[in-house]
């Protein structure tokens, strides 16, 4: 069964109450934001929490209920800080974070304080939300280089230092060797990683990049990234990932049978992970104010161990997931809440999940100024993006044209993540057999001096009763992308937003072939979003266009819209946050 079925049965059962006692009042629903890497332990100490004793009256009924959602790190303390406004009364389509992140939360749990100090707004910048964080994280996970265990050995003898002299120790040991971390943008855990690439004695930023550089777009989250990596067995067994401790136990459920098994090492200058409760109040928002205050700290007492009767709490869910306590010398929160941890022995010095018990001293939470320099740092070390919109506009896209959710609405709405230095542009596909072209210029590629006249050019846009050929749009702009990338090293991003109608073209014969060669060739990555639920199921063209470009493939299934932004950003230089 479902747990969404599940879910609204139990919910009934304490609505509609028993024989022998009146019904109970609708449980009060909380609504809890956390970091994509947190959520899934935040979600299950969420359900944990609703069936337990705090959660219940003296009749037995429910207190509250709570929703979990996560939304990029770099994204929502953007949108605390500058955008408050917006998120209470939404005034446009560019921004908009009700749509982007989600409804206002009650709770915000950030992997490290560090992003609490960033999101708060400047002085002259007015504030609908008030961040009251707890004043200690409530858990602790450090950074750590997963090693696969065919290059720990003598390489990694010691287990602990900077992060500089354990990658080169691995080179040392195997010349092939790589480095990847996640999305800075997308989770704090590539952030942090990011701040210890940066670090002091590191080069420029621009330097420090290429020594994790990868081709195609980064994982989104750790685990994306430990289960992407068995997809290819020599990278799998050759590439460290900067990833949070915990994931080397709960990272594991992936589609891949087998995969390389890791050892963590403890690099001492990349900030951990430190989750930490954050009390969220709108301006204006009063209604149920006291039971909404009520129930919010109902959880925060459950989840921090300090509800009467309560045992452990969240700690427990926490150290099940193999999370540390944030005391002195972060020792594991073991599956009660406690520092002893069941999945080896005490005399062991690691646990069944390639874990030192006690590493030694271990990086305490970053700076606000580390980690906003390291986001800066991140989005400039190659110089500006470069973006190129291919926007179908053949006739099969007519129904999917006007509107905010049509097709150039989609396009302008991406535009946010692109700033005044990087280049842009926006080619409409469709072939027409009277002048033999298969593209025309829908705004011109450059800096674009005003976003918004570059929104209003793609609102302009026609769609054509012409058919698209997307095999030799494609084609053309990734030839067009490799002219441009010759000589420098800015990220570079193609986009193709289309209904799939067409994307038979691509498999005529001869044509799919040739155009994954010249993706493959070129190191340009294609973003294929696909108007459509199935369009990037395993086998159809955009998947692999995507794969061998090293991209992304985005379809309805998901929220494309959201993506495709988060995409862009990452080419682009954006908004700081």
């Amino acid at each position: 069964m479902p747990a969404a079925a599940l879910s609204l049965i139990v919910a009934g059962l304490a609505y509609f109450g028993g024989a022998d006692r009146p019904p109970c009042r609708p449980p009060l629903e909380l609504r809890l934001l956390t970091d994509p890497d947190l959520e899934p332990t935040v979600r299950k100490a969420a359900e944990a929490y609703l069936s337990s004793a705090g959660n219940r009256t003296a009749e037995g009924c429910r207190r509250s209920g709570i929703t979990v959602y996560s939304a990029g790190s770099a994204a929502v303390v953007s949108a605390f800080g500058r955008q408050s406004d917006h998120w209470l009364r939404p005034a446009g389509e560019e921004d908009n974070p009700q749509r982007d992140i989600g409804p206002q939360p009650d709770i915000w749990i950030p992997a490290s304080p560090a992003s609490v100090e960033r999101a708060r707004p400047a002085a002259d910048q007015a504030a609908y939300a008030d961040l009251t964080a707890d004043p200690v994280p409530f858990a602790y996970s450090p950074v750590v280089l997963a090693v696969p265990q065919n290059l720990s050995g003598e390489a990694l003898a010691d287990r602990t230092g900077r992060l500089a002299a354990l990658t080169a120790a691995l080179r040392q040991r195997d010349p092939k060797a790589e480095v990847r971390r996640t999305d800075p943008e997308h989770t704090d855990a590539g952030l942090l990683a990011t701040v210890g690439i940066h670090g002091p004695g590191q080069d420029d930023p621009a330097t420090a990049e290429r020594a994790v550089s990868q081709a195609g777009l980064p994982a989104r989250t750790g685990v994306d990234l430990l289960c992407t990596l068995p997809d290819d067995d020599a990278v799998d067994e050759r590439t460290a990932a900067l990833v949070p401790e915990f994931l080397l136990k709960t990272g594991v459920a992936c589609d891949s049978t087998t995969r390389a098994r890791r050892m963590a090492a403890y690099p001492v200058d990349v900030p951990g992970l430190a989750p930490t409760f954050v009390r969220v109040r709108w301006l204006g928002a009063g209604r149920d104010a006291d039971r909404r205050d009520d129930a919010v700290r109902r959880f925060h007492e459950w989840l921090a161990g300090r509800a009467e009767g309560a045992g452990t709490g969240g700690l427990a869910v926490f150290g099940e997931d193999g999370f540390r306590s944030f005391a002195a010398d972060h020792p594991p929160l073991g599956p009660d809440g406690t520092g002893k941890d069941k999945d080896t022995d005490d005399t062991a010095p690691f646990n069944a999940f390639g874990a030192l018990k006690a590493p030694g001293p271990l990086a305490g939470p970053a700076s606000p100024t580390a980690m906003a320099d390291a986001l800066k740092g991140y989005r400039e070390a190659n110089g500006p993006g470069r973006v190129l919109f291919l926007l179908d506009s053949s006739g099969s896209m007519g129904g999917l044209w006007t509107g905010a959710s049509g097709a150039p609405g989609i396009v302008s709405q991406s535009l946010a993540g692109l700033g005044d230095r990087d280049d842009y542009g926006v080619w409409g596909v469709a072939s027409d057999p009277r002048t033999g072209r298969h593209h025309t210029e829908v705004l011109p590629f450059g800096r674009q001096a005003r976003r918004a006249d570059a929104q209003r050019a793609v609102a302009a846009a026609p769609v054509l009763d012409l058919e698209a050929d997307p095999y030799r749009a494609l084609t053309a702009a990734l030839d067009e992308m490799d002219r441009r990338g010759t000589d420098d090293h800015r990220p570079q991003l193609v986009v193709f937003l289309t209904d799939g109608e067409d994307s038979g073209r691509l498999t005529e014969p001869g044509r799919l072939d040739a155009l994954l060669q010249s993706a493959r060739t070129k190191g340009v990555p294609v973003v294929m979003a696909v108007l459509d639920g199935g369009g990037c199921d395993p086998g159809k063209p955009a998947a692999a266009v995507a794969e061998a470009s090293g991209g992304r493939c985005l379809d309805t299934k998901g929220d494309l819209v959201t993506r495709l932004r988060e995409e862009v950003a990452r080419t682009g230089t954006g908004d700081e946050a």
